[in-house]
């Protein structure tokens, strides 16, 4: 017995089984499959471009993401406007502390901001700030005992009743019933501490001997803690309180300070300083110290320099960052040298888009920084600095190097150098630069088209301090500055503030010079920009070109579906017919033949 072929079986879209070519001998399914293949060819084209604009897409998402990276490594070296200069890392600054004993990282702590000045200062530390801290007799109870049955050093009941402790913060009063334990008096306290200022302990000297200690949140003199009874004697008969003989009052007795709370006391530079507290922020601008210990008598000498491992680190990493998106797009656009062939993975070739990008960020970095005057610095190009743009690769080269045209080569060495002896060109080179000859016009911003140049300025301010009038003269064009409160705006996106004296007329003349980072921030913005961003819109058409194909793959192979059915039911159709000749000739047959037997 024959098998059945499972491949001539056709199901219709209402149920009917038919076997294809059981009447006819022709195999209608394989045939009409062939035909509308044929019919499909157009979405399988259609598929196979969709296919290729997946891998184009990625290609580009990952280039969108270098180029990221590439103006976040920027971010710090195109002098960005900060009031505190934390956006500009040729501003950054270290410190260095030493002493004639070698401990002084064990006395002061000192750390700068960028917008600390640059110098030296000579530390002597006398007292460091503390907390002041009390402690009670040691009272015969346990931790868990109740306060009825407790009795102090004297042999005198502590009693019940209710005391006040606070600081300069705040004050609470605790209430002591007869069944509370030293715990229990800790816990009211403690739970007051952020409004009081002061914090408690129990400790457990000996079985059936505790203390409790009473210990201020803050350092110092401003955060020394106040203590009374309001009924009864807890504090006093605890001994924290006792009689002071010159005043005749309840004072915290001496005799019970484990710590006064006293301030910090040092010198700087020879001037006397008084803190209370040990962490100080307010002494020298950008400063922030740290006193751990005093020495009496060590001098501690603190050197605020600039941080060039800091420039050196984000010009480091804009080097490894550009090279990461010039030699992404030299092997995404890679024409073999010898065949003159596209690689398999050249998915960006010709792409427009991408050559724009390639070719503007190579022509910053190749070229020289905008300025009013040529004048302004030495350095004009990045190779002076030991940066220097890479020649084509050889025919043939590497896997390391046979996608390296174009990219960025470090001379370390020179860079040091450069940064060492010219640090502020080296800053230049890079930097948006604007300065002022007028202290009372400082510029805070500035975008992509402010440009290189001298702008001369006239503010003129009325009695009431309100500006009338600002204008200024750039290029020997003179225009009216966009007045908004004390914020002067020029036409071209620089924002001045100005706080000229009221009544009166200033003028100002502010230079500025576009360096090669400032000019590689505001291209790379404008290439990621999620609107107008050649990189974005790239993207977004690919995204779009696909949304097509996929809908008119869609609407073929709707079409498609509905002619197969249509084919299948032509053939079933002519298979029936047949079927019926058949039944029609095979029955003419056996009659011919029972007439030729009657015969």
């Amino acid at each position: 017995m024959s098998g059945v072929n499972l491949n001539n079986v056709y199901v219709g879209d209402n149920g009917r089984i038919q076997l294809s070519g059981l009447s006819s001998n022709i195999d209608f399914v394989d045939v009409v499959d062939q035909m509308m293949k044929a019919r499909r060819i157009p979405a399988d084209n259609l598929e196979k471009r969709i296919d290729a604009n997946d891998e184009k897409l990625t290609s580009l998402r990952e280039l969108q993401d270098l180029v990221k990276t590439l103006q976040g490594s920027i971010s710090t070296l195109y002098g960005a406007a900060s009031f505190d200069q934390s956006k500009n890392t040729f501003a950054s600054k270290q410190v260095f502390s030493t002493s004639a004993d070698g401990n002084a990282a064990n006395l002061i702590s000192v750390s700068a901001s960028n917008n600390a000045a640059t110098g030296s200062y000579k530390f002597v530390i006398d007292e460091i700030a503390s907390k002041h801290k009390v402690g009670t007799d040691t009272i015969s109870m346990n931790p868990d005992d109740d306060i009825s049955t407790a009795l102090n050093s004297s042999g005198t009941a502590i009693g019940t009743g209710s005391f006040t402790v606070g600081s300069s913060k705040g004050s609470v009063q605790i209430d002591v019933s007869a069944t509370d334990s030293l715990k229990d008096i800790r816990d009211k306290i403690n739970t007051v501490t952020g409004t009081t200022g002061v914090q408690a302990s129990v400790v457990k000297v000996a079985d059936g001997q505790s203390t409790i200690i009473l210990t201020s949140t803050e350092e110092g003199s401003t955060g020394r803690m106040t203590l009374s009874d309001d009924t009864g004697n807890v504090l006093e008969n605890l001994g924290v309180l006792a009689l002071d003989s010159g005043t005749g009052t309840m004072q915290i007795d001496p005799a019970k300070e484990i710590n006064a709370g006293n301030d910090a006391k040092f010198t700087m530079d020879g001037v006397s300083i008084t803190r209370s507290s040990n962490d100080i922020d307010d002494l020298v601008d950008g400063l922030s110290i740290s006193l751990y210990d005093a020495e009496p008598g060590m001098t501690i000498n603190v050197e605020v320099e600039q941080d060039l491992t800091a420039a050196k680190s984000a010009i480091l990493g804009f080097v490894d960052a550009y090279n990461a998106v010039k030699s992404y797009i030299n092997e995404k656009t890679y024409v073999d040298p010898q065949t003159n062939k596209a690689a398999e993975g050249s998915v960006l070739l010709g792409n427009s888009a991408v050559k724009s990008i390639e070719t503007s960020l190579q022509q910053i970095v190749g070229s020289t920084p905008f300025r009013a005057s040529s004048n302004d610095s030495d350095l004009a190009v990045l190779a002076q600095i030991g940066i220097s743009l890479t020649s084509a690769a050889s025919t043939g080269g590497s896997a390391d190097t046979k996608y390296s045209a174009g990219t960025l080569e470090l001379d370390e060495t020179k860079l040091n150098e450069m940064l060492i002896n010219n640090v502020d060109e080296v800053a230049e080179l890079f930097n948006f630069k604007a300065t002022s000859d007028n202290p009372a016009l400082t510029m805070t911003s500035f975008n992509g088209n402010t440009g290189a140049g001298e702008y001369a300025f006239s503010v003129t301010k009325d009695a009431a301090g309100t500006i009338t009038s600002a204008t200024y003269t750039l290029n020997g064009e003179t225009k009216n500055a966009t007045i908004n409160g004390s914020s002067l705006s020029t036409a071209d996106g620089m924002k001045i503030f100005y706080n000229g004296a009221a009544g009166a007329t200033e003028t100002a003349t502010i230079k500025t010079s576009v360096g090669l980072g400032a000019r590689l921030q505001f291209a790379m913005q404008d290439m990621l920009d999620s609107k107008d961003g050649s990189l974005p819109q790239e993207i977004n058409a690919v995204e779009t070109q696909n949304t097509t194909f996929g809908e008119k793959i869609d609407r073929i192979d709707t079409r498609i579906a509905g002619q197969r059915e249509v084919m299948m039911n032509k053939f079933i159709n002519m298979e029936q017919a047949l079927a019926r000749i058949k039944n029609v000739q095979s029955s003419l047959d056996e009659l011919m033949a029972a007439g030729k037997s009657d015969s």
